[in-house]
């Protein structure tokens, strides 16, 4: 082992196993060295957002009404939200659109399903498990007990994917619902993703082949970022997301030196 060897983190998530993926680098810097990125716009909405619907769906269903969702917004903005925010989002103007961005989302829910006939038996429902004897954690935003099976669903607010990027959207909910069936012995029949922003709801059947790519994934990417750490060596991957990365200006990538 170098003298340079790292310690690998003891899990892995669906969102440091796509930040590996993206970027070997941006892995160490967040989760090895803990360089935490500011949080943008999108993830400000993003954590608002479900926050709201969390809180909606926690109360009897009688009560999951558009004004009682406007009520919760309200609340849970000027409560916890408002300050989260003002350092990242400046002008009265900017706020203003935020929250109104913000309320189509939840609004177009409304308009996705009824949440007064909707009951879930799990809302973020946190993931610590192992999965082909790899640790993962995680938190599932809802899921429930259907006819024919689980069905685990999850909220986005940012634009509907074009279908050529659909699958990779698909690996999250597919690794939770592994860790589902293992929990409660029990099969998942489909995952949901709910693209709230454009009110669109993207189905699919959880299939063997999801199960064996789950499997495939967590065991490659769990022995990558292992052998990294032992070498002391992540190197940097270069893409289009690089222009919306935080650690660009320190990156070597782009003739820059982490100081």
């Amino acid at each position: 082992m170098s003298d340079t060897a790292l310690t690998p983190p003891p899990y892995l998530s669906p969102s440091s196993i796509s930040t590996f993926q993206q970027c070997p680098l941006k892995y160490k810097l967040s989760r090895i060295d803990g360089m935490s990125e500011p949080p943008t716009e999108a993830t400000l909405r993003g954590n608002f957002v479900h926050s709201v619907l969390e809180e909606l769906y926690k109360l009897p269903a009688n009560q999951r009404s558009i004004g009682i969702a406007r009520q919760l917004a309200k609340d849970i903005w000027e409560d916890e939200y408002l300050e989260k925010v003002l350092p990242y989002v400046h002008g009265h103007n900017a706020l203003r659109q935020f929250r109104w961005t913000s309320w189509w989302c939840i609004e177009n829910l409304f308009e996705m399903e009824d949440p007064s006939k909707i009951e879930f038996d799990g809302l973020e429902t946190e993931i610590d498990d192992k999965i082909s004897g790899v640790s993962v954690k995680g938190f599932i935003d809802r899921w429930h007990k259907g006819e024919d099976g689980i069905v685990v669903g999850d909220y986005k607010t940012g634009k509907t994917p074009s279908a050529r990027f659909v699958d990779d959207k698909y690996f999250q909910l597919s690794l939770y619902a592994c860790a589902l069936e293992q929990k409660f012995q029990t099969v998942v029949d489909r995952i949901e993703l709910l693209y709230i922003k454009d009110a669109v709801l993207l189905a699919k059947k959880i299939t063997d082949e999801d199960r064996k790519l789950v499997a495939a994934t967590l065991v490659s990417v769990r022995s990558a970022i292992d052998e990294r750490c032992k070498l002391g060596e992540f190197e940097a991957k270069t893409s289009r997301l690089c222009d919306w990365c935080s650690f660009k200006p320190i990156c070597p990538a782009w003739g820059n030196q982490k100081n």
